[in-house]
């Protein structure tokens, strides 16, 4: 039997407060299926400083700015609570998220975009195969070929979804992303990227809107002095929907579990992109932060 009753989201708040003597944070985030990994990833950024509550999930970024507000209005002096946000295209719209110490809104896309990385996908291969030392799955699993792939097929279909989210023209990043893969095969099915940006096109054309200025103005908004941002414009789910696929069919020849891959590749990828997230929940100071890293 459970030693708390299951609450509504809006009695997530009174829930934490009474469990806040036990436990150090509390998170609360927007996926349902993140629960498990962001408890992974935060319990590897404070390395055991803190004592991790419950994660909440309120499955969208409005309800958790919602609670924010909530808890910000009522509950502010309870500080052991954190709220956590994707980046998406709301500043596409202006929507700007608010600067506190208890809000964190990640820096790229969303959370899958830390996870799909050349470490993580490694620690997928190993739970696998288990007959090859590191260089040779590095060699099978050919990353740098496979993620500029990936980015250069869906570099344009996400320019136009954000033209799609700024003004409101048709669906976007809620897409399923299987509808851009080949059935039953990892390939990516260009024709059907093409069918939707001609389709945002023509309806650019009957609302007036110049799509070829927007699309200049999103491009340069991610072309960075580093290189082109790929993981702030591409949406997470869409690169490991197209992992897990092109592991299966084309390496391992076995079916991932989704939610077991992503705890797995919480607990190998390189933290130092989540730099930012582990000032906000230690409360410390840069200089301390990159003291800790060169001190590792």
């Amino acid at each position: 039997m459970n030693a708390f009753p299951t609450r509504s989201e809006k009695s997530f708040l009174a829930d934490a407060m009474l469990r806040y003597r036990e436990y150090d944070i509390f998170l609360f985030i927007e996926d349902e299926k993140m629960r498990s990994v962001y408890k992974k990833i935060v319990d590897r950024l404070v390395m055991g400083k803190l004592k991790i509550g419950k994660v909440y999930s309120l499955h969208s970024k409005q309800n958790v700015l919602r609670l924010f507000d909530k808890w910000k209005e009522e509950e502010a002096s309870f500080d052991k609570c954190f709220f956590i946000v994707d980046k998406d295209f709301d500043h596409f719209k202006d929507i700007i998220t608010p600067n506190h110490s208890n809000l964190i809104e990640l820096e790229k896309f969303t959370l899958e975009n830390y996870l799909v990385t050349k470490e993580g996908a490694l620690s997928l291969l190993k739970l696998k195969i288990f007959d090859k030392e590191d260089d040779e799955l590095e060699a099978l699993l050919d990353w740098e070929k496979w993620i500029s792939h990936m980015y250069q097929s869906f570099k344009d279909l996400f320019i136009f979804y954000a033209i799609a989210f700024k003004y409101t023209l048709d669906k976007n990043t809620s897409i399923n992303p299987g509808r851009y893969f080949e059935k039953g095969a990892c390939e990516i099915n260009h024709a059907e990227i093409n069918k939707y940006i001609q389709n945002i096109k023509d309806i650019c054309e009957r609302e007036n809107i110049d799509y070829e200025e927007e699309f200049l103005k999103i491009n340069d908004f991610y072309n960075d002095v580093d290189g082109f941002n790929y993981s702030g414009l591409i949406k997470g789910k869409y690169l490991s929907f197209g992992l897990f696929k092109y592991l299966n069919m084309k390496i391992i020849h076995k079916r991932l579990d989704e939610e077991l891959s992503y705890y797995t590749m919480a607990d190998n990828i390189n933290l130092e992109p989540l730099t930012f997230m582990k000032k906000k929940l230690l409360k410390e100071s840069p200089q301390e932060l990159v003291s800790l890293y060169l001190s590792k």
